[in-house]
């Protein structure tokens, strides 16, 4: 079972909890800034460490399982191989949403470049754990990012460096791939291909490299996740908050009773 950490909402208003799903080498808790913002918008949510499973199988599996212990579907957001994850436990399980940052795209030749470096080459020769990228595979790594790096499975790096390209989840489920103007992992007109290919919506996000949500002006990036999720899952979204209300006001006193 995956490690997870909840974030509990100010004033939980929406019937759909969200799953962040960290990218490759990053701790769960490298959401915590946008999970607390959207908290404070009304979102429940969960911190889902993935570095503790050893491949991509895994840790799809493990995000299926806690998906199925939630009372509803949840909205499942992953950034980078995370959101290989978030996609393929949309495939697999309950699912609202799925929310693509800076996704990467299994066999593509941009990941493809990340095993390309001598301590990638030891690593697998070795049999040891893999160490991140440099600053320059990502475009750019915020000094923020990268004391919170560690080194990963290489069977978790090697399943998106020699994977299958991502498919169409299909069953109407609504997706977003929302990627940096200036990712070099996911350029933008491959991320404008890799959303005709799911069938999904393409968001661009100005000024942004591999790492919109840490990266300056990340409000901006998350407020735009917001108002999509908001649109696209519409009314029934907003169950959990008429409940709410509702059984305020059923618990008021009735001056009639007495």
């Amino acid at each position: 079972m995956l490690e997870a950490t909840p974030i509990r909402a100010e004033s939980p208003r929406y019937g759909a909890s969200l799953l962040f799903l960290p990218e490759l080498w990053a701790p769960a808790r490298i959401w915590l800034p946008v999970a607390s913002f959207l908290g404070h918008r009304g979102w429940e949510g969960q911190l889902v460490e993935l570095r503790q499973a050893g491949g991509l199988e895994e840790r799809v599996a493990g995000v299926v399982d806690l998906a199925r212990r939630l009372p509803s579907p949840p909205v499942l957001i992953g950034h980078g191989a995370g959101g290989v994850v978030a996609l393929e436990a949309a495939r697999a399980g309950p699912a609202a949403a799925a929310v693509l940052v800076a996704p990467l795209d299994p066999g593509s030749a941009p990941v493809r470049v990340m095993t390309r470096r001598w301590e990638a080459i030891a690593a697998l020769l070795l049999g040891r754990r893999m160490s991140p990228p440099g600053a320059a595979a990502f475009g750019s790594l915020p000094a923020t990012v990268a004391a919170q790096l560690d080194v990963e499975t290489t069977r978790a790096v090697l399943d998106v460096v020699r994977g299958r390209p991502l498919a169409s989840v299909g069953q109407g489920l609504p997706v977003l791939v929302a990627g940096g103007a200036s990712d070099p992992l996911l350029p933008v007109d491959a991320a404008a291909a890799l959303a005709g290919r799911l069938m999904a919506e393409h968001l661009v996000i100005p000024g942004a490299a591999h790492w919109p949500l840490v990266e300056s002006g990340w409000q901006r990036t998350v407020d735009l996740l917001h108002r999509w999720l908001v649109r696209r899952l519409g009314e029934p979204l907003l169950e959990l908050h008429a409940e709410a209300m509702a059984e305020r006001e059923g618990g008021q006193d009735d001056p009639d009773e007495e």
